[in-house]
C-alpha cells in the first residue's frame, strides 16, 4: 500500500505507489497439436470467445489443420469466432513488409475488425518475425491481450527464449513486457530448412549433449535432437537468460562479406574461440562446433584482425578498462564475465590453429522426439492426444514509482532531478511547448544539471499533443529520436507537459529497448492528480481512445504547483472533475473540501487547503492502483465518469476535453445510479450541484442517447470482457458498480440525457 500523503513543501519525499506486475512465460512442445480432441491450444487461448489469427507462409500445409481445429472448436462451442489475417498484407504490391510500430498497427487495426475484447487473444502461427509482432502488438492491444505463438521452425523457437518475457523488434528498437507468454511448438511439422542452420548451431554452443550426439550424427533430420536440447537448457537457463544472445556481441566484427545467416555463425564461432582463448572452453569443444559449421555449410570462424580488435574493445570497455560479456563455457553456464580489455584484445585476435575437428559422417537420427526422452527431459506426463513436453517461468516485476510535489523544478539551479540522473548520462527531454518559454526553460534546466555534472548530455524534443495527435505518429517520432541518440539503460527521457503528453511519452518508453526509465513532469491539475500518477500509459486509434498502451511505471513523477498559475480555467476545472471523481467513489471528506475550497483551486491558489485537495485525491488514486496496478480486476473505481467520458470524447471530435467528458460521464452514471436505486436524490443533486457550481457542464448536445448505448454494448462490455462494471457512487465517498448491461436500458440512458439537459438549460447555481 502507499505511503500516507504527508507533503512538507519542497521535500523530496511523498507518496508511493508500490505495486508488482507478474509476467510468464511457458513453451510447449506438442504432437499431434491440431488434433481435435487435442486441448493444448484450447488451453492457451483460454478464457477467448474470439480469435485474431495471423499467419505467414511458414504455417504453409500447416494452416489447414488449424483452420480445422478452430472450426472444431466453434461446433463444440468452445469459440465463437475467429479471424484470419496474412501477416504480411499490409504491403501491397512490391512494397516492402510494414515496419516498427506500423507493423503493430496493422495487427492491432485487424484486431478490431475481429472486434476482440479484453479477454479474447490473438494466435500467431508463422515465423519469429511474425510472433514477434503480434506479441508486441498483443501486448498493447487494450493494454494486453493474451497472445499465443505457434511455430514449426527451430529458428522462431530460439528467437523466442532469447527475448524472453520481452518480445523484440529490431526496427526502431521497440521491445514489449508480455505478461503472458505461451510459445507452442507444432513439433509433428518441424521444418528443416536453410535458416535454421544457425539456429541448431547456436544451440550446440549451449549445450554439449547436442554437440556431441551431432558430433557423432547426420546433421539431416535432426529437428528431435533440436528440440530435446531446447527442453533441456529452459531447464537449465530459463528464458531470456543471457546465454541465449551468445555471440551477438561480436556482430560489428563479423567481414561485411558474409550473408546474414553466416554472419550469425561467425559470431557464434568467435566466441567460442575467444572463451577457448580465456580458458572457459576446451578446444575439443571449438574443433566440434567448426566441423558443425563445416557440415551445416556456415563458414567456419577467421580470426579478428589485430587492429579490428583493439578498436571494439576500447570502445566495449568500461572506465575501469573492463568488458562485461556472455561467453559459452564447457557446462553450458552461459553467465556474464568481466573480462581485462588486453586478455580480450589478445583472445580475439589470436590466430592459433584449432583445426582437426570431426568430421565423421554419422547415422540419421530419429525423426520425432520419444515418449520417453520427452519425459526424461521434462519430466512431465502425457496429455490428451499427444505428448505435451515443455517449461514455464514467472516473475514478478516490480512497478513502485514516488509522487514528489517540489517547488521551481524547472529551476537552472533546483536539484529535483539530482537522484535520478546518474552520473554522465544522457537526457532526451519531451516538452509540450505550450507556453512561448517552455522550451527555454527546460533547456536551461538541463544545462544547469550538466554543469553540474548530473549529466553529460541532452536533447530537447517539443512535441504538442492533442487528442487528435496522440497517436502512433507521434510515438513514432519519439523512438527514432531516441534510437538516434543511442539511449539506454543508464540514460533518461523526460516528459514535461500534460496527461496527453505523458501518455505518449510512457507508451514510447514503454516500447523503446524496455530498460531506458523516464521521469514525468506534469503541466496540468489532470496530469498532478491522475495521467502523472498512474501505471496507465497509450494512445488513440482511429478513432478508439487508449486502444494502444501498457502499464508501465515512470522512475518518479514531479509534481509542481506553481504550473498551476499557468493554466487557463478550462483545463483547471478539467483537473478538477478528476479530483471529484476520486472525491465521489473514495472519499468523502476531499468531496467536502472542494465543496468547501474548489474556487481556490480554479484560482490556482497555493493554500493548505488547496494542498490537502491535491494530496487527497493523489493518495485516493495511489491506494486504488496499488490494490489493482494492472486491471487484473476489471471493476476499478477511478473508472468512473470514464465508461461514457471517454464515448463522448470521441463522439465530439475531441472539442470536448477530458475532464468536460468525464463530468458529463458522472453525472451521467449517477443519475442511471439514482434511477437504478443504488444513489439516494439528496447525494445526487449534492454532486450534481456541485458539478455546475465548478463550471462543469452536465450535458452537451453531443449526448445522443442511441449512440451512448451503442458504445457501452459495443466498447465497454468487450473492453471488460463481456460485462458493464459501470462505477456509481453508492453515497458520497463510496463507490459501487452495476456489473451488467441488462441492468439498464436504452429507454434508461435517454431519461438521463433528457434529465440532465433539462437541468443544464433550468436555473442556474
Amino acid at each position: 500500500m502507499p505511503d500516507v500523503v504527508t507533503r512538507v513543501p519542497s521535500a523530496p519525499a511523498g507518496a508511493t505507489l508500490r505495486a508488482t506486475i507478474t509476467a510468464g512465460f511457458r513453451l510447449d512442445v506438442v504432437r499431434d497439436l491440431f488434433a481435435p480432441d487435442n486441448p493444448v491450444l484450447a488451453d492457451a487461448w483460454g478464457p477467448a470467445r474470439r480469435l485474431l489469427v495471423v499467419r505467414d507462409d511458414m504455417a504453409a500445409e500447416r494452416s489447414e489443420p488449424l483452420i480445422g481445429y478452430l472450426r472444431a472448436a466453434q461446433r463444440r462451442g468452445d469459440l465463437d469466432d475467429f479471424y484470419c489475417v496474412d501477416a504480411d498484407a499490409g504491403a501491397a504490391g512490391d512494397e516492402p513488409r510494414v515496419a516498427g510500430v506500423g507493423a503493430c498497427g496493422y495487427v492491432v487495426e485487424a484486431a478490431v475488425k475481429a472486434q476482440l475484447g479484453r479477454r479474447d487473444a490473438v494466435v500467431a502461427f508463422g515465423g519469429e518475425r511474425t510472433g514477434r509482432v503480434v506479441a508486441v502488438a498483443a501486448a498493447s492491444f487494450r493494454r494486453h491481450t493474451a497472445a499465443v505463438r505457434v511455430h514449426r521452425d527451430l529458428a522462431a523457437v530460439v528467437g523466442c527464449l532469447r527475448d524472453g518475457l520481452r518480445a523484440a523488434l529490431d526496427e526502431e528498437g521497440i521491445t514489449a513486457l508480455a505478461r503472458r507468454t505461451h510459445v507452442i511448438v507444432d513439433e509433428e511439422g518441424v521444418l528443416a530448412r536453410p535458416a535454421e542452420r544457425v539456429a541448431l548451431l547456436s544451440l550446440a554452443v549451449l549445450d554439449p549433449q547436442l554437440l556431441d550426439r551431432l558430433d557423432r550424427s547426420d546433421v539431416d533430420g535432426c529437428q528431435a535432437d533440436a528440440l530435446s536440447a531446447v527442453l533441456r537448457l529452459c531447464q537449465r537457463l530459463g528464458p531470456g537468460h543471457p546465454a541465449w544472445r551468445n555471440g551477438e556481441a561480436w556482430l560489428p566484427l563479423a567481414p561485411t562479406a558474409l550473408a546474414e545467416p553466416e554472419r550469425r555463425a561467425w559470431s557464434l564461432l568467435t566466441a567460442a574461440r575467444v572463451a577457448h582463448r580465456l580458458g572457459r572452453l576446451p578446444a575439443q569443444a571449438v574443433r566440434a562446433l567448426d566441423g558443425l559449421a563445416e557440415r551445416l555449410a556456415l563458414r567456419p570462424a577467421a580470426a579478428v584482425d589485430a587492429a579490428t580488435a583493439q578498436r571494439w574493445v576500447a570502445n566495449a570497455a568500461s572506465g575501469d578498462g573492463t568488458v562485461t560479456l556472455t561467453l559459452p563455457t564447457a557446462d553450458s553456464a552461459g553467465e556474464p564475465v568481466t573480462v581485462d580489455r588486453a586478455a580480450l584484445a589478445r583472445a580475439l585476435s589470436d590466430q592459433a590453429d584449432l583445426s582437426g575437428g570431426s568430421s565423421r559422417p554419422g547415422r540419421a537420427t530419429r525423426g520425432a522426439l520419444s515418449d520417453a526422452d520427452l519425459t526424461a527431459v521434462a519430466g512431465l506426463p502425457s496429455r490428451g492426444t499427444g505428448m505435451v513436453m515443455g517449461t514455464q517461468l514467472r516473475v514478478d516485476v516490480p512497478a513502485n514509482f514516488p509522487v514528489r510535489f517540489t517547488d521551481e523544478v524547472l529551476a537552472p539551479h533546483g536539484a529535483a532531478l539530482a537522484d535520478l540522473l546518474p552520473e554522465r548520462c544522457q537526457v532526451l527531454a519531451v516538452v509540450d511547448p505550450y507556453a512561448p518559454d517552455q522550451v527555454d526553460r527546460v533547456h536551461r534546466l538541463l544545462s544547469g544539471c550538466r554543469n553540474r555534472g548530473y549529466l553529460a548530455r541532452f536533447t530537447v524534443l517539443p512535441i504538442t499533443a492533442t487528442e487528435h495527435t496522440k497517436n502512433l505518429t507521434q510515438v513514432a517520432t519519439v523512438l527514432r529520436v531516441a534510437e538516434g541518440l543511442g539511449l539506454g539503460g543508464d540514460d533518461r527521457l523526460l516528459v514535461v507537459g500534460g496527461g496527453t503528453l505523458m501518455d505518449v511519452v510512457g507508451y514510447a518508453a514503454y516500447l523503446y529497448r524496455g530498460d531506458t526509465p523516464y521521469i514525468r513532469v506534469p503541466t496540468t491539475l489532470v496530469g498532478m492528480v491522475d495521467a502523472g500518477v498512474g501505471l496507465k500509459v497509450g494512445v488513440n486509434l482511429n478513432g478508439h481512445k487508449n486502444l494502444l498502451g501498457a502499464y508501465h511505471p515512470p522512475l518518479a513523477c514531479l509534481c509542481d504547483t506553481a504550473f498551476l498559475r499557468t493554466l487557463a480555467p478550462a483545463e483547471l476545472r478539467c483537473g478538477l472533475a478528476e479530483v471529484i471523481k476520486m472525491a465521489v467513489v473514495c472519499d468523502a471528506e476531499l468531496f467536502a473540501l472542494v465543496e468547501r475550497h474548489h474556487a481556490d483551486v480554479l484560482a490556482a491558489r497555493d493554500t493548505p487547503q488547496v494542498r490537502e485537495i491535491l494530496d487527497r485525491a493523489i493518495g485516493a488514486m495511489l491506494r486504488q492502483l496499488s490494490a489493482n496496478p494492472i486491471e487484473e480486476n476489471l471493476r476499478r473505481l477511478p473508472d468512473f465518469g470514464h465508461e461514457f467520458g471517454h464515448a463522448l470524447e470521441s463522439m465530439s471530435g475531441y472539442r470536448l476535453r477530458h475532464g468536460e467528458a468525464v463530468a458529463i460521464g458522472m453525472a451521467l452514471s449517477s443519475y442511471l445510479a439514482f434511477r437504478t436505486g443504488y444513489l439516494g436524490r439528496t447525494d445526487l443533486d449534492r454532486l450534481l450541484a456541485l458539478l455546475r457550481r465548478t463550471g462543469l457542464a452536465l450535458w452537451n448536445p453531443v449526448c445522443d442517447p442511441a449512440a451512448l448505448w451503442r458504445r457501452l454494448q459495443g466498447e465497454v462490455v468487450p473492453h471488460k470482457a463481456g460485462w458493464l462494471h459501470l462505477v456509481v457512487p453508492r453515497r458520497i465517498g463510496v463507490g459501487d458498480f452495476i456489473d451488467s448491461i441488462d441492468e439498464i436500458s436504452a429507454d434508461l440512458v435517454a431519461d438521463a440525457c433528457a434529465e440532465l439537459a433539462a437541468r443544464t438549460h433550468g436555473p442556474g447555481r
